[in-house]
């Protein structure tokens, strides 16, 4: 039979001061917590129900209050900003007023400017337009190289500087103008002129050409061309070579011939056996029909260098403009087809020429008479 030992208990460690100490602090902290607790617990059982509403109200009239200065300092914003935007407006008024001024009299200052310069235009074209009308004459003369030299010398005499080879055209409107104004604009007027010239504008259509082309355009048009194209000067010496070809072939097929004696041939001939006749044609009284007509030779003038030269240059600008034309069918056709083309050709521009300077004379006759009245 087994026997049980009875186990010896070990007996429990004694505690050191240091735990004893933490010990009675632990326990001092417990108290004070229950009693914070406890504390806690006495305050919230002493305040009565009854207290609650009048916090509640409190709180309430605080926010109404608060309500009241937001809603006081919002209207407040608004008057000022109102205030504000009336017086931006009032200034923007006045301001507009003020800039509206301004711009009137600009505008009415703009309009008197806009009449001036019109006005201006106008005597400018009007003055242009009576210097091409000499010019156009000139041109067109025999007296042309003796007036462009007076008009030269008698600018040289005036201290205005002109070259040698100043064209014509320049000659006359510095003439007008004098030295006052700039060469760059001498020039362009110049240009004006011999644009007509080269359009073959007449006198009393110079304004109306203008007007429609425009100065700007007729100057732009005729540096082109002249950039371009040979001078007129040169192209009149070209026709001036057909004409004379031209007569020297109608030698071979004359309008009319007949023998005289020596002795009377060379009192009317010129040293290179030319004359010039003058005469005249009327219809035939025949019955009604006049469809005859009797052609007289009234006189025979010998033919000076002077009239030989005028005769050439009339009919070489009636064929100047188509030259080449003419240089071809010279070089290219018969004689004979190319001359009786070319006759008909000159006598019908003498025929229209002589029409035009009528009426062009009996023009300046009566505008004379009307200047006198």
């Amino acid at each position: 039979m087994a026997v049980k030992l009875k186990e010896k208990k070990t007996p429990a460690p004694k505690p050191t001061t240091a735990q004893l100490k933490l010990a009675v602090e632990a326990q001092k902290r417990l108290k004070l917590i229950q009693s914070k607790v406890a504390a806690q617990k006495t305050a919230k059982a002493k305040v009565s129900p009854a207290n609650k509403p009048i916090a509640q109200k409190t709180t309430k009239a605080k926010v109404a209050e608060t309500q009241k200065q937001i809603t006081a300092l919002v209207k407040q914003t608004q008057q000022t900003s109102e205030y504000k935007l009336a017086v931006w407006k009032e200034t923007e008024t006045a301001n507009e007023l003020v800039m509206k001024d301004w711009g009137g009299r600009l505008a009415g200052t703009k309009a008197t400017m806009a009449k001036l310069n019109k006005r201006y235009e106008d005597i400018l074209i009007g003055l242009l337009n009576d210097a091409y009308g000499v010019y156009s004459e000139v041109v067109k003369s025999d007296l042309a190289d003796e007036f462009f030299s007076a008009l030269w010398h008698e600018l040289r005499k005036d201290g205005i500087k002109v070259q040698s080879n100043t064209p014509n055209a320049t000659l006359v409107i510095r003439y007008v103008c004098g030295s006052s104004i700039s060469t760059k604009t001498v020039s362009n007027y110049a240009k004006v002129l011999e644009g007509a010239d080269y359009n073959k504008i007449k006198a009393e259509q110079f304004i109306t050409w203008l007007n429609h082309k425009t100065m700007t355009r007729v100057v732009e048009d005729q540096r082109a061309i002249e950039n371009h194209v040979e001078t007129r000067t040169e192209k009149m010496a070209r026709a001036r070579a057909v004409i004379m070809r031209f007569i020297e072939a109608r030698e071979t097929k004359p309008e009319h011939s007949w023998t005289t004696t020596a002795w009377q041939a060379e009192r009317q001939i010129s040293q290179n056996n030319l004359w010039v006749g003058i005469g005249n044609a009327y219809r035939k009284l025949d019955g009604g029909s006049n469809f005859n007509a009797n052609m007289n030779l009234i006189m025979m003038l010998p033919l000076n260098l002077e009239m030989e030269r005028h005769m050439l240059n009339i009919y070489a600008r009636t064929i100047v403009d188509s030259i080449d034309y003419y240089e071809q069918q010279m070089n290219t056709m018969e004689e004979g087809l190319w001359v009786d083309e070319l006759w008909e050709k000159l006598v019908s521009a003498g025929y229209e020429e002589s029409i035009a300077q009528e009426e062009y004379w009996a023009n300046r006759q009566q505008a004379t008479l009307y200047e006198d009245q």
